[in-house]
């Protein structure tokens, strides 16, 4: 059944409006008729059964509250370095479709890309839509917030009961071992770095700062395969 984030508060209505983008889909893309059930699901994560009662005007009528709740048990952050070409929307895609609740981009020292101030809020739309769409698709009550981006020094400023940093070196403990040891965390922050890993400064100085540096294994991984790898390992570990 289809679903669509509808940006208010349904709480105490019966009907709705599919506007813009949601309502081409519906109509153009979906080919939806009048009497098709789709699931809406509002700005606090509520979750409704409706039917689509008028598609040429959007209108959508509520069926009843379901109770459903698709999220981790745990809230997970990504920090990740910006990458080359168009790799980022592929993360954020599969980021979302994992369960993290949260995107923090991230500059550093071998990041080639850089994106002009004035063209970031383009950017940002881009990425937020590319999430949206994800979590619809991963039946998702919830849709992940991106960040502006941010430096490393902007990372100390994030409060998180674990905070892991992918890394290359070979004296790191394995990522599965540090999260069998700490399976009761509420908020992880994981970082994964860019193409060719942080330069040694830059991971000295995030392990000084409460950072623990994890392997994801002896393989060497591309830094968007290392997202997938590291967020699947957290979901499993926490799981229901």
């Amino acid at each position: 059944m289809q679903r669509y984030f509808i940006d208010e508060d349904l709480k105490d209505k019966d009907c709705l409006i599919l506007t813009g983008n949601d309502l081409h889909h519906l109509k153009n893309v979906m080919r939806s008729k009048n009497g098709e059930k789709i699931i809406c699901i509002d700005i606090n994560g509520m979750v409704y059964l409706c039917v689509i009662d008028d598609l040429e005007q959007g209108l959508i009528k509520i069926v009843e509250e379901l109770d459903e709740n698709n999220e981790l048990d745990v809230e997970v952050t990504l920090v990740y370095a910006l990458p080359k070409g168009d790799k980022f929307e592929l993360v954020l895609q599969k980021a979302t479709e994992l369960g993290v609740n949260k995107l923090l981009p991230l500059y550093t020292k071998r990041c080639v890309v850089k994106v002009e101030p004035k063209k970031e809020l383009s950017k940002k739309q881009r990425w937020n839509k590319i999430c949206k769409e994800a979590s619809e698709q991963s039946f998702r009550s919830d849709i992940p917030v991106i960040s502006n981006i941010l430096s490393l020094n902007d990372l100390m400023k994030e409060n998180y009961d674990l905070k892991l940093l992918c890394s290359l070196n070979k004296n790191t403990e394995n990522i599965k071992k540090v999260l069998e040891k700490n399976n009761k965390c509420v908020k992880i922050l994981l970082v994964v770095g860019p193409e060719g890993g942080f330069e040694p400064s830059e991971e000295e100085f995030l392990v000084k700062n409460g950072f623990l540096s994890v392997s994801l294994g002896e393989n060497v991984l591309r830094a968007e395969t290392a997202v997938v790898a590291g967020i699947s390992m957290i979901k499993y570990e926490y799981m229901r």
